[in-house]
C-alpha cells in the first residue's frame, strides 16, 4: 500500500492516478475539508487525523506501507519532518511531491521578502496601519501580537472551516477582521477584498499557482500596495520532485508493479 499525505490539490490528483494504476492508496488529511476534496467515487482510503511521529509509524507498520508519498502544503514544515524521519526509521522510500514556487523572478521596491513569520509580522506592522494576511491560520500569532503591540490591524482571510475559526476566536482575532473564505481568487475579486478592508500591505507564502499566490501578488502590485513574501521552509536532503512520472516510477520500484 502507498501511503499520500495529502490535503492539497496534488494530493488528491496523486492519490487518484496511484489509484487508476491498479495501487492500493491510503491518503491522509488533517481535516473534514481535506477529506472532502478527494472525490468518493475514487478507490481510495481516505483518514483524517493529524498525526504525529508515534501515530504516523503505527499506520506505516499496520498498513504494510511501501512508498511515503508527501504532497502537503509547501510550508507543511512538521508533517514533512515528521514523514522523513518516519521513513528513514521503518527503512521505507519516502518522497516529496511540491508544486513550482512562483516568487522566485518577482522583483521590485514594493516587494520584500521574510525568512519566516516572525520577521515578516515584524516587517509587516512597519509598513502599513492595516496589514492583509494570505497566510493560513498556523501561524497567525505572531502577527496578532505585533498587531497589539504597535496597535496596528490584522486581517486575517483563512478557510470558512470551524477549526480554523476556532483557532482565530482563541487569539481573540475580531469577526471583522476575518474573511472566511475559500480560494484561490481571481485578480478581480483579491482587489476587491484588499480595496474593502484598505489594505496597506499584503502577506503571503509562495503557495504556487494552485494556491493562487501569482493572482494574488498581482493583484496587491496593481493597487500598489507592498507585499511581503515568507519564504519556502528549505528541506535539504529531502527528495523532491514536481513530476507525476517521478511519483509513477518510484511507485512501480517499490510496490511490485
Amino acid at each position: 500500500m502507498i501511503l499520500v499525505l495529502a490535503g492539497t490539490l496534488e494530493g488528491r490528483e496523486i492519490a487518484g492516478v496511484l489509484a487508476a494504476e491498479g495501487f492500493k492508496v491510503l491518503a491522509t488529511v488533517v481535516s473534514g475539508y481535506g477529506a472532502e476534496v478527494i472525490p468518493r467515487d475514487l478507490p481510495v482510503e481516505v483518514l483524517v487525523r493529524q498525526l504525529d511521529s508515534v501515530e504516523l509509524e503505527r499506520l506505516v507498520s499496520e498498513k504494510g506501507i511501501k512508498l511515503i508519498v508527501d504532497a502537503t502544503h509547501p510550508y507543511a514544515r512538521v508533517i514533512t519532518d515528521t514523514a522523513w524521519e518516519v521513513s528513514r526509521k521503518r527503512s521505507v522510500p519516502y518522497i516529496r511531491f511540491e508544486r513550482p514556487p512562483v516568487t522566485e523572478e518577482i522583483r521590485g521596491d514594493a516587494v520584500f521578502r521574510a525568512s519566516g513569520y516572525e520577521e515578516a509580522a515584524e516587517l509587516a506592522v512597519s509598513k502599513g496601519n492595516t496589514v492583509f494576511l494570505t497566510i493560513g491560520s498556523r501561524n497567525l500569532e505572531p502577527f496578532i501580537r505585533a498587531g497589539r503591540e504597535s496597535r496596528k490591524r490584522i486581517v486575517a482571510r483563512v478557510l470558512p472551516d470551524a477549526g480554523v475559526l476556532q483557532q482565530c476566536a482563541a487569539l481573540q482575532i475580531p469577526p471583522k477582521d476575518i474573511v472566511a473564505v475559500q480560494g484561490p481568487f481571481s485578480l478581480e475579486m483579491n482587489q476587491a477584498m484588499l480595496r474593502e478592508y484598505e489594505a496597506d500591505i499584503l502577506v503571503t507564502k509562495d503557495s504556487g499557482r494552485t494556491g493562487g499566490t501569482d493572482t494574488k501578488i498581482a493583484a496587491a502590485l496593481g493597487l500598489k500596495i507592498p507585499v511581503i513574501i515568507v519564504a519556502r521552509p528549505d528541506y535539504g536532503e529531502i527528495p523532491v520532485t514536481g513530476r507525476m512520472e517521478i511519483i509513477l516510477e518510484n511507485a512501480r520500484k517499490n510496490c511490485g508493479y
